[in-house]
């Protein structure tokens, strides 16, 4: 599975390390730079999922460098300052930052707060579907139920996928077929229950009182949300 990428920027080598080693820990993939330059280098030639800036730069103001990071990126941008007055705060929104954060803080909150602006702008961007419980993560193929990890592979995440980008529609097994295996030969029914049949066993075991995938007799399949309650499940 994908990791999110982070761009660390902060002239601190000793603030760097440490945020860095805590952020690898939580499972980030993790880039750094020292400079404005640096910064703007690194964006210009890899893809991140948020940056984090330090505003106090040996080569000028990170207020300077939103507009310029834009024409590369879309991630979200922290400011960390030392700075905790309100007009500061104010000036590193309107330059362009998502969030602000003063010194010192927590390596926890700051997580907290990395995870959550990437969520929304995967949400924004149309990369994470989601469904209360339910949330698919389209650019990483995560899919997360009532707070566990639902571990699918290829195929069942490709079904999931399909039949949640229209929800309470049927969708035919000669499609299922078609879109997930490419084949728009004779369509195998079998394959496509079987393969069902173990993604609903995952979805049932995160979460067994919700179904999501509801079977269409003599059709195909639909994606039920609101999610059907489970009157099967053993009291």
């Amino acid at each position: 599975m994908a990791k999110h990428r982070l761009l660390l920027v902060d002239d601190d080598t000793d603030i760097l390390e440490v945020n860095k080693a805590y952020l690898e820990n939580e499972g980030y993939e993790i880039s750094v730079a020292t400079t404005m330059t640096q910064a703007l280098e690194k964006v210009a030639t890899n893809a991140f999922d948020c940056i984090v800036l330090d505003i106090m730069l040996p080569d000028g103001s990170a207020y300077d460098l939103p507009s310029k990071l834009r024409v590369y990126t879309k991630a979200p941008i922290i400011f960390l300052s030392a700075r905790d007055q309100l007009e500061d705060k104010i000036t590193g929104f309107k330059v362009g930052g998502d969030d602000y954060m003063t010194k010192p803080y927590s390596l926890q909150e700051l997580s907290a707060r990395i995870s959550a602006h990437i969520r929304r702008n995967m949400t924004t961007d149309g990369f994470l579907m989601e469904f209360p419980p339910l949330s698919i993560n389209i650019k990483t193929r995560e899919v997360i139920l009532s707070g566990n990890v639902v571990h699918l592979t290829n195929r069942e995440f490709d079904i999931l996928r399909l039949l949640a980008e229209t929800p309470n529609v049927i969708v035919p097994f000669s499609r299922i077929y078609s879109v997930v295996w490419g084949d728009d030969g004779m369509c195998d029914n079998h394959l496509v229950m079987v393969n069902i049949s173990y993604l609903r066993k995952k979805l049932e075991k995160a979460a067994p009182d919700v179904l999501f995938v509801k079977t269409e007799w003599g059709s195909g399949y639909s994606f039920a949300y609101p999610p059907i309650r489970n009157t099967l499940r053993p009291e």
